[in-house]
């Protein structure tokens, strides 16, 4: 259901998600092509040459119509609009991890009806990105796909029997991927695959810039239905993976974000490498998560200082969805060849631990926390 808009303008204003959605529900309620109120666009992928798009919409009718379109123009280029290279004519293809979550009793309570659309509601929790892909022997999705599902169940990522990767995407210069999972959790557990080696490159797997966390009413929605992957869900009782370690506890999220295990001894001596790394993380951060407020790396013992934090990198961010955003998304990342612990660290304590350091410089431009009182 998602038609390919080629010829985006790369001219000004530039093109984001939010204008290219709008200027496509705006055309297919104009030329009487949406049916139904509201917006008939479910989501929109932009290439970062802005040279094409991919925009999904909420139904398959909507996707033929959205043919008539093509040679629309916006800010004076005609658009070319068609289907996917991938594109497969409904019913010739019956998705089988959503078969196989209705076979092992994933089906919502609502009925077997509300599947796809849970399964819509979490496909920003369920995508990763997938980095540093060979370019020498160019990729094709269905690589990539076959490729990520072996890794998976080699590495004792899977959750439950069959094939845990339900979509993949490769860009047009080879250089990265999205894939997208069947499960909430084997999204989680694919960041793991972080340095595994592909063709001679060690891939990098993380969350996509548009990730979501799942809200506490999106897991009710998904419970028993397949959709999230944890213990009692669906199919995962009795071939659930082993642990994998930590996991930031979300339901004590705060606006500050602690990262264990981020920096080598080396590094700390280093004042200069720590320098570097602050303002690395602060660009990561406020790139993929959100708006950085404050950091700190403890590089040596003070005294009122708990020794326990030596060797951290503490990150403070603007609001706490952003922090929340950022520990599931830094979590059992790799560095070098560490994997990365991520936890939450109290505000009030995040302001009286900068008194303790007021050599290390914070993110201009940005308020800070209130003071302790």
């Amino acid at each position: 259901t998602a038609p390919p808009s080629g010829g985006t303008p790369p001219a000004a204003p530039p093109m984001t998600d939010v204008s290219l959605r709008e200027f496509f529900d705006q055309a297919m309620l104009a030329a009487g092509l949406a049916q139904g109120d509201g917006s008939c666009v479910s989501d929109v992928w932009i290439s970062a040459e802005k040279q094409f798009a991919f925009v999904e919409v909420r139904s398959i009718a909507e996707a033929n119509n959205a043919m008539q379109l093509d040679g629309i123009t916006l800010y004076g280029t005609p658009l070319r609009i068609n289907r996917p290279h991938d594109y497969v004519p409904p019913g010739a293809l019956t998705d089988p991890a959503i078969a196989a979550a209705q076979g092992m009793g994933g089906v919502p309570p609502g009925g077997a009806t509300n599947l796809p659309q849970l399964m819509q509601i979490t496909k920003k929790s369920r995508r990763v990105h997938v980095g540093n892909l060979p370019i020498s022997v160019p990729l094709t999705p269905q690589q990539l796909r076959t490729f990520v599902a072996g890794v998976m169940q080699q590495m004792f990522l899977t959750v439950k029997p069959g094939d845990p990767v339900i979509d993949s995407f490769v860009s047009t210069d080879g250089k990265f991927g999205f894939v997208e999972m069947r499960t909430i959790q084997e999204a989680s557990n694919a960041l793991s695959m972080t340095g595994v080696e592909l063709m001679g490159r060690a891939i990098r797997v993380g969350r996509p810039a548009d990730y979501v966390t799942p809200t506490d009413d999106t897991v009710k929605m998904c419970m028993g239905t397949g959709i999230l992957g944890t213990p009692g869900d669906a199919g995962v009782e009795a071939f659930a993976a082993p642990p994998l370690g930590h996991e930031p506890d979300l339901s004590k999220a705060t606006r500050v974000v602690i990262i264990k295990n981020m920096l080598s001894q080396a590094e700390l001596g280093d004042e200069n490498e720590c320098k570097e790394i602050a303002e690395d993380t602060i660009e990561k951060c406020q790139a993929d998560f959100g708006v950085v407020t404050g950091i700190l790396i403890v590089r040596a013992e003070r005294e009122a200082v708990d020794s326990a934090l030596v060797g951290k990198c503490l990150v403070e961010f603007a609001d706490v969805d952003s922090a929340r955003k950022a520990a599931v998304g830094l979590n059992r990342v790799k560095f070098d060849d560490r994997v990365v612990e991520t936890d939450f660290y109290g505000e009030q304590e995040m302001q009286l631990l900068k008194a303790f350091f007021p050599e290390q410089p914070q993110p201009a431009g940005q308020a800070a926390l209130p003071p302790p009182a």
